[in-house]
Formats: structure tokens, C-alpha cells, sequence
């Protein structure tokens, strides 16, 4: 195995075996809990919720946009750490099949060697 292929392996176990933050796991739970149907749902409900009751508009304006604020930050973190992740993997993807090529390149050598003879 290439020494370099072997660097980018153990750059992304370490990164698969480090334990996330409290953050970074909160982020991830908001992520996946956004992108549900009870999250949307539950959308939905307050929404026909707060037109039945004939509440201010401009305050469920005011909320929802502070919501749409923090959901954006908090995915945008859980996608960096992903990509991060993402990243690492296919380095060494890269790399793996770097070494494939070139120990196929070896096999051809001989079998043309034998060929020969």
C-alpha cells in the first residue's frame, strides 16, 4: 500500500472515530429532524393555526423568519461537517484507485514478460 494512501486512510478513520461535540451532534438532530414530514406538518398545522385565529401577521412574519435564520446556520454546519467528511473519503478513494492503476500497470508488465517468453 502507498504511503500516501495510507496517510489519507487514517486521516479519515481518525475523522470517522472522533467524537462529535455537543454542537456538532445538535446540528446533526435539527438537520435530520428538518427535513421530515412531521417537521413540515407540524409547519403546516401552525400555520393554518395562526390564520384561524386571525393573529398578527407581521409577528408570524417576524417569526419565521428568525426561524429560517437559525435552521440555515444550524444545516449549514451539519453540511460543512459532511462535506468535510465527504472530502476525506474521497481522497483516499482517489488514492486507492491511484494504486489499483498502478498495480495493474505491474500485472500487464509481467504478463507481457511472460508473453515474451
Amino acid at each position: 500500500m502507498n504511503k500516501q494512501h495510507n496517510i489519507y486512510h487514517q486521516r479519515l478513520e481518525r475523522f470517522r472515530k472522533s467524537r462529535l461535540k455537543t454542537s456538532e451532534k445538535i446540528a446533526d438532530l435539527v438537520a435530520r429532524w428538518c427535513g421530515s414530514w412531521s417537521f413540515l406538518l407540524l409547519h403546516l398545522f401552525g400555520f393554518v393555526l395562526w390564520f384561524a385565529l386571525r393573529l398578527n401577521f407581521n409577528f408570524l412574519t417576524l417569526i419565521v423568519s428568525a426561524e429560517a435564520i437559525i435552521l440555515m446556520n444550524v444545516l449549514l454546519m451539519s453540511q460543512n461537517r459532511q462535506a468535510k467528511k465527504d472530502d476525506l473519503r474521497d481522497e483516499a478513494d482517489y488514492q486507492a484507485d491511484r494504486n489499483a492503476e498502478e498495480g495493474i500497470d505491474e500485472i500487464k508488465k509481467i504478463v507481457k514478460d511472460i508473453q515474451k517468453k
